[in-house]
């Protein structure tokens, strides 16, 4: 559903959610994409048909990591969709939505313990180009982000833990270092939203006494082994040089 933002619709949505229920028996999980937004906890989360919160940010990427965060940890627990950004190769949002762009909201959304949905420009305007935008650049890379995740042991079991770092970690503003590792120690992702230097704390992995590093590219998922460690004390990272952004994986070896 996609209505207005503001509580006085609730009941109205609760007669929809209602029909929908009774159309589909139950089949389909139902959800509000929030307009103008930015986000459908603040009015409907503790609607027991409402089966994950949704953001909208527009151009706003700032927002991404905070919205996230809080609807993370809300109660009830449900899950959270970062549902609309900036679509790639848009032209109204203020800035340029380059593939860096698409992949920074992405794993910010993600890292941050969320979900993500991505769009481009001609695909949502029905553009006589609709059908190359398929294989643009941002929508490949996404293809990218489902494989890196996939690769992770038991990757719906991240949590989100910028404690991660010792010191470079960022969750403010629009380029951002965000963390996340496995509620049970056994590896850790880090995306760093450019380049930079960084410490991590290694007794984060607690499932190996030796930590294997590497490094991912975002914008190819070229993998490069970095070189193995202890888990104990802390550790100090630069990113590639040539690379616009970067994951770094450790993992127990």
């Amino acid at each position: 559903m996609h209505p207005r933002a503001t509580p006085e619709f609730v009941p109205i949505l609760r007669e929809l959610a209602a029909g929908l229920r009774e159309g589909d028996e139950g089949f389909h999980m139902i959800s509000v994409k929030p307009d103008p937004g930015p986000y459908s906890s603040s009015f409907v989360h503790n609607e027991p048909w409402l089966a994950y919160d949704a953001i909208q940010t527009w151009n706003s990427v700032n927002l991404i990591y905070p919205l996230v965060s809080h609807d993370y940890g809300l109660t009830p627990v449900k899950p959270v969709v970062m549902a609309e950004g900036a679509y790639e190769a848009g032209f109204e949002y203020k800035f340029d939505v380059t593939p860096l762009w698409i992949r920074r909201q992405a794993y910010y959304s993600y890292l941050a313990g969320g979900y993500h949905s991505y769009g481009h420009n001609d695909s949502w305007r029905v553009l006589p180009t609709w059908k190359e935008a398929l294989d643009a650049p941002g929508a490949f890379q996404m293809s990218l982000l489902r494989k890196i995740f996939l690769g992770l042991e038991e990757w719906w079991n991240l949590v989100p833990d910028q404690s991660v770092f010792v010191n470079g970690g960022k969750t403010d503003g629009d380029i951002l270092n965000l963390a996340s590792r496995h509620k049970d120690g056994k590896w850790i992702l880090i995306y760093l939203g450019s380049k930079a230097t960084f410490t991590v704390n290694m007794e984060k992995i607690k499932t190996s006494k030796k930590v294997k590093a590497s490094w991912i590219n975002p914008a190819t998922g070229e993998k490069i082994a970095a070189d193995e460690f202890t888990n104990r004390g802390s550790q100090v990272f630069s990113t590639p040089d040539d690379w616009e952004d970067s994951l770094l994986l450790l993992e127990a070896a």
